[in-house]
């Protein structure tokens, strides 16, 4: 960090200054939450920082809040889309194009970093010479309040598998290793509680693909498979708010969310299958391709299984060969009966698992 801050201060008189982090916001309709959520980085300890506020046409006063903020604090800096990409990735990649920074982060609107949080990462990050900084938990209101005050109560949540570190450490650079403790959740995909190397990012052309949700965990895995140097650290840095009209947790009707989950699915692997066929290991060890293919498809059939456990696959089919006809055409008869016996037969195994009766609907 202190290489970094004297080759700023040599710079020529005309030459901006750059900054040590760009912190990427992507905005839409979080009028609720986002000044709390920018406060929490304009008032962090460490000072040497730019955030990136990109909003997605917010129909609300999101923009007029940060625009205020910006106009007392030289280090926000607002562009705005032209046209709404309904999610997050287009936004992250406006930032990732516009961030100046040595290192990146992510924060979501709904979120808070902790006061202490860059000074903790990039204290890590250069200590270690790490491309990322990986961090395991999230602190989470307790009883899921949304309005974080100063007297909330914090307890520490993890979608993480695994003992968690107590001290830092340099993961292995075995990517076999890798690939494994990705698909047991060891290195879960969020990407807003971790600090990235902004030359990885471009060197390696890192973005998030549009997809409708994942695309964070898409997003990780690429890192993972790109990054030399990953520092895992037992820091939590991140307040994780649960915003019931997040796009993950809205209560939207059936065809909408089997839309997402298939669209995840299909197109996610495809993503995730086009990465892997750039990687010479990959072509070398197919079982390893497959197994970021496996992980990514059964997670989501686990959530088109409550589906099958609400209705019978006769009462579904229309909804499914709808949604597959996008992908299958002519052939969606075919893959409308394999979705449906695929989650038949997840049913009967769980059923005799734990002892009850077989068959399925």
């Amino acid at each position: 960090m202190s290489k970094h801050k004297l080759q700023s201060k040599n710079l020529p008189a005309n030459v901006p200054r750059l900054p040590v982090v760009s912190v990427i916001l992507p905005m839409y309709n979080a009028s609720r939450y986002i000044k709390t959520c920018l406060m929490s980085v304009l008032n962090q300890t460490f000072k040497d920082f730019e955030v990136i506020c990109v909003d997605d046409c917010s129909t609300d006063d999101t923009l007029k809040i940060v625009a205020e903020l910006a106009q007392h604090d030289g280090r926000i800096k607002i562009v705005r889309h032209a046209k709404n990409s309904g999610g997050a990735s287009e936004p992250r990649n406006t930032g990732i194009r516009l961030s100046r920074g040595k290192y990146i982060a992510f924060l979501d609107a709904d979120d808070m970093y902790t006061k202490t949080a860059l000074s903790e990462l990039v204290t890590a990050a250069e200590k270690w010479r790490a491309d990322v900084v990986h961090t395991e938990q999230v602190y989470f209101p307790e009883n899921q309040i949304i309005d974080v005050t100063p007297e909330t109560k914090f307890t520490t949540f993890s979608k993480e598998k695994g003992g968690f570190c107590k001290e830092a450490m340099l993961e292995t650079d075995n990517l076999a290793e890798r690939v494994k403790m990705f698909c047991r959740s060891r290195f879960f995909g969020w990407v807003h509680n971790k600090l990235y190397r902004r030359d990885l990012i471009m060197e390696k052309n890192l973005h998030f693909d549009k997809l409708i949700t994942s695309e964070d965990i898409i997003f990780y895995f690429q890192v993972i498979c790109t990054a030399p140097r990953i520092v895992r650290v037992p820091n939590i840095i991140y307040i994780y708010r649960h915003n019931p009209d997040s796009i993950t947790r809205r209560k939207v009707p059936i065809s909408e969310s089997l839309h997402a989950l298939t669209h995840l699915m299909i197109e996610g692997s495809k993503v995730l299958d086009d990465f892997m066929s750039g990687i010479e290991f990959f072509a070398k060890n197919p079982a390893y391709r497959q197994l970021p293919l496996d992980y990514i498809i059964q997670q989501h059939l686990l959530w088109t299984q409550r589906f099958y456990d609400k209705f019978t696959t006769a009462q579904l089919d229309k909804l499914v060969r709808k949604e597959l006809k996008k992908y299958c055409g002519e052939f969606t008869p075919f893959f409308a009966y394999m979705f449906g016996a695929i989650h038949v037969y997840r049913r009967r195994i769980t059923k005799l698992q734990s002892g009850g009766e077989q068959g399925g609907k």
